[in-house]
């Protein structure tokens, strides 16, 4: 595996993580508590956080992405993680033609502004 994708992949490991951490207590739904999502959530960051820093960091460094680039390989990976947080997890619906425009926008806005 080359480097670049090994920078990405931490990027993408933090990302799966933060989405865990952010949203997966939503499927507790009646019996959700703050504690309860905190005591899920917490062990969740930290290895997002560990993840996320270094990847951030190497491809700053070594791939000299600005941290704009990298906020939008993130949002990109934030939002598939969350696609499939919704429909596999969670079970909700989705409108397709919805999250197709948004992820369009979203890759738009990446071939506007990045390096990469």
């Amino acid at each position: 595996m080359n480097e670049k994708l090994k920078i990405i992949s931490l990027i993408y490991i933090g990302t799966i993580f933060y989405t865990l951490a952010s949203y997966y207590h939503l499927k507790l739904k009646k019996d959700w508590t703050f504690t309860k999502a905190i005591a899920m959530a917490l062990p969740l960051v930290f290895i997002e956080y560990n993840f996320s820093l270094r990847g951030n960091y190497l491809a700053y460094s070594k791939l000299n992405l600005t941290s704009i680039d990298i906020l939008l390989i993130t949002m990109i990976f934030y939002f598939i993680n969350g696609w499939l947080l919704n429909y596999l997890v969670l079970k909700n619906k989705i409108n397709i033609v919805r999250e197709l425009i948004a992820f369009i926008l979203i890759l738009l806005a990446f071939k506007i502004s990045a390096n990469f």
